[in-house]
């Protein structure tokens, strides 16, 4: 009912259970990949050379998530949100509000007219970026593979909506997503808080990854401070805005990544 009451339809709480263990990332050493990729401002239409001469070029276009409704509870009850519901198990791995999923229906109609293509979807496993995914992705790509990665997280705080649901129930509700690279079967990273430069080194760590998977275009359905927090890592090639202002509910930034040449 409390959920309801934040713009959006039901989502039962149900099998939670809150653990306090260590962010499954190991970034002691992630700071040695400063400098080993280059991301540049792209669009999403562009042609990529094939892979050669260890050049190894991807295109992704990132996403960020539609509009949850612990961003309805901060907007449209800020005082509220911020003296108690904030840390409330209310907004445990917050749903998109139906203006959420709106915005993703949206960028599914954006996606198909632009003839958007992309070899793989890899997801943040929360219930709001999980929704966007398959709600903006599904009709224009219904056999591309959609796996969920636990690296593209949004920055561990004291909020409970970074808290993510149980595996067994994440399979339930989406089972056209790949969870095999979501090891844990309940949430082990919350409630870990992270600074804006270790969401930076995590970012590197998970662009690394990413850069080794077998894709040449790639979607990314991610959160708003980890994408910042990634930007941020690449000032010196990414315009100004890409870091400076929080990227919209459901919007679209394409990037081409590369090495860095010597």
């Amino acid at each position: 009912a409390f959920r309801c009451f934040f713009r959006t339809g039901t989502l039962p709480l149900k099998g939670i259970c809150l653990r306090n263990m260590a962010i499954s990332v190991d970034i002691t050493q992630a700071h040695t990949l400063r400098n080993k990729y280059v991301l540049l401002e792209a669009d999403a239409s562009m042609h990529l050379p094939p892979n050669s001469k260890g050049l190894n070029s991807k295109l992704i276009s990132f996403v960020r998530h539609a509009e949850g409704i612990h961003n309805a509870a901060a907007s449209d009850h800020k005082d509220e949100f911020y003296a108690k519901l904030f840390n409330s198990r209310v907004l445990w791995d917050s749903p998109l509000t139906l203006a959420g999923t709106e915005q993703c229906e949206a960028l599914s109609v954006e996606i198909e007219r632009s003839g958007l293509d992309v070899d793989a979807i890899f997801v943040s496993p929360l219930i709001r970026t999980l929704q966007t995914a398959v709600l903006s992705f599904g009709a224009s790509h219904p056999k591309t593979p959609m796996i969920a990665q636990e690296m593209c997280r949004e920055r561990m705080a004291v909020y409970t909506s970074e808290g993510r649901s149980p595996t067994r129930r994440l399979r339930t509700l989406f089972p056209q997503v790949d969870f095999s690279q979501v090891t844990a079967a309940e949430d082990e990273w919350w409630p870990q808080t992270e600074t804006d430069d270790q969401v930076g080194l995590r970012g590197l760590v998970f662009l690394d990854w990413l850069m080794a998977q077998p894709y040449q275009r790639i979607a990314v359905v991610t959160h708003s401070v980890f994408l910042q927090c990634l930007y941020a890592e690449f000032r010196a090639t990414l315009p100004e805005h890409f870091h400076a202002q929080r990227q919209g509910f459901a919007a679209l930034r394409t990037v081409s990544a590369c090495r860095a040449t010597a």
